[in-house]
């Protein structure tokens, strides 16, 4: 699952994510935040005409078809289900993109106590989604996206069973090509060339508050017991 994470993209970062991602993005995001939340707008890098750009979405994807925006949003896609859902196929034949983030939350049970867990070189993680734009009755746009979600690896499985899927750098140029449609190819993708290799640190349970929002959230918080991974 992932139901909370950071996206602060500076400078000398978007300039790298710029290159590495071969996309044009404007210089400035709608909002950078240390406690993304569902329903709150996060920056996703889509690709049309062999065009990649930077766009803005509602966290909590809302299918075209649907008549009204979900009660519960819904933030996250299953991997092992995403190809068979009518709510998603669609969305994951056409409509590919990656989320940068910085990191993500997970709270360890049973005492729910908060993780903070990041990319061991401090670089940024390209996590899978799919998007749409749904259509209200007075004509508005909303786009909207989902991150898609695995089975927790090795690393993770102390935390939740659940972990966003985090695609390699030699898989986004598949990922973000619009005239892959083919499902065996799109299903390959789906499946981690290697598992990334993460860190991770229990922080304050201030995340929990979806108003607090700087740097503190993600910093080693000091405690006496922590998971042993």
């Amino acid at each position: 699952m992932c139901g909370r994470f950071a996206q602060v993209i500076k400078h000398d970062q978007l300039v790298l994510l710029q290159k590495e991602l071969r996309a044009s993005l404007s210089s400035e995001q709608a909002e950078i935040s240390f406690n993304v939340a569902p329903t709150h707008v996060i920056m996703a890098i889509v690709s049309k005409a062999n065009l990649r750009y930077n766009g803005f979405f509602r966290w909590g994807l809302i299918p075209a078809w649907m008549k009204s925006i979900p009660k519960t949003p819904l933030i996250n896609v299953r991997s092992e289900s995403i190809h068979e859902k009518p709510s998603f196929k669609a969305s994951f034949i056409r409509r590919r993109a990656i989320i940068p983030a910085n990191g993500f939350y997970e709270w360890a049970s049973p005492q729910k106590i908060p993780y903070y867990i990041y990319p061991a070189d401090g670089s940024l993680l390209y996590m899978a989604g799919i998007y749409d734009v749904w259509e209200a009755g007075d004509g508005s746009y909303i786009p909207s996206i989902g991150i898609i979600t695995k089975a927790a690896d090795k690393f993770m499985q102390n935390l939740h069973q659940r972990m966003p899927l985090i695609l390699a750098k030699q898989q986004i140029d598949l990922w973000l090509d619009p005239g892959l449609q083919d499902l065996d190819i799109l299903k390959s993708l789906l499946v981690p060339l290697q598992d990334p290799a993460l860190e991770c640190h229990r922080v304050s349970t201030a995340v929990n508050k979806v108003t607090n929002n700087d740097e503190s959230l993600i910093r080693k918080a000091d405690f006496q017991e922590e998971l042993i991974f």
